[in-house]
């Protein structure tokens, strides 16, 4: 781990040192080929199908997930974090998890939901979710600025710590964050601070809609971040991004703020997610990932996690 840390950090400074301009032609190269070019046969998986009954299952807890309850960020500072809006459907053989947001108008009577795993296990690899953005509500007024996600993170152990690290999907259907329509962000974490807010990011952003079924990839080796939807490659971030510490994964909705719809009308959302799949210290494109689901699911496999 230690050997790992320092490998990371050495990337990391030639990374900075490219962008200053310092020995650039050393970089140039870096970039690697595309993901199917460099992919090999997964080892160690994480795959869940979320085969659950409710929130409070116990196969969740055994299988390492974590249903989030009570109040913290992100999102308002009163609103909760609601188990029970975390359920499953079921129907023609599959299963899906559900992840509802919903709100009256006030902090108080606003609700969030969230899954993540409990350990902090995973670092380069390939990630993936099959992922249902919403753009309008189940029932009630359209217009709230929440967010529908699929992320992997760590903790920050301080204001700007370099060993934090985060990358996202993060799908805003109303806008939010000075964005006043649908749009889909990707972003690379290196660090940030809370109080006062300070961040060091890299962000690509695409204004469009995403309503509906979509399969996310991304992938994590020494020398790039590289994010897919759907397949087509949606965005590179560099060398600075790469994480020096294990993260969980995590999928979640919640409200940036409660300014973009003046209702005291209750209203909720809807995220669904297919799958969760993880594939350790591989890249695999994103066609690789698909056949790889495919035979966990054709050899009857719910959940596998041989990680860590």
């Amino acid at each position: 781990m230690h050997r790992r840390a320092a490998d990371s950090r050495l990337r990391r400074a030639a990374a900075v040192l490219a962008v200053a301009g310092i020995g650039a032609a050393a970089f140039v190269a870096l970039p690697g080929a595309a993901a199917d070019e460099r992919s090999a046969a997964p080892g160690a998986v994480l795959f869940d199908d979320f085969d659950y009954t409710a929130h409070d299952d116990p196969r969740l807890r055994q299988n390492g997930w974590i249903v989030k309850s009570g109040d913290g960020g992100p999102g308002l500072a009163d609103a909760v974090w609601t188990p029970e809006n975390v359920t499953f459907q079921h129907g023609a053989g599959s299963s899906v998890l559900n992840l509802e947001a919903g709100t009256d108008g006030t902090e108080a009577g606003t609700e969030q939901s969230e899954l993540f795993t409990a350990g902090m296990k995973f670092t380069e690899g390939t990630y993936a979710a099959r992922v249902r953005f919403s753009d309008e509500p189940r029932f009630g007024p359209d217009g709230d600025r929440v967010v529908q996600t699929f992320f992997s993170i760590n903790d920050l152990t301080a204001p700007m710590a370099p060993d934090y690290a985060e990358y996202d999907f993060e799908y805003l259907p109303n806008g939010g964050w000075g964005e006043s329509g649908n749009v889909m962000f990707t972003t690379s974490w290196e660090t940030y601070q809370p109080d006062p807010w300070l961040s060091d990011n890299e962000s690509t952003a695409d204004r469009a809609s995403y309503a509906g079924w979509h399969d996310l990839v991304f992938t994590i080796d020494d020398t790039e971040i590289v994010y897919w939807i759907d397949g087509e490659r949606f965005a590179t971030h560099g060398a600075y991004y790469l994480p020096e510490r294990p993260m969980s994964i995590n999928v979640n909705q919640w409200f940036i703020d409660l300014e973009g719809l003046d209702s005291d009308q209750p209203r909720a959302y809807d995220q669904q997610v297919d799958y969760v799949y993880y594939a350790e210290g591989v890249v695999l494109g994103p066609e690789e990932v698909r056949a790889e689901v495919e035979a966990l699911r054709a050899d009857g496999v719910a959940f596998r996690d041989t990680v860590g």
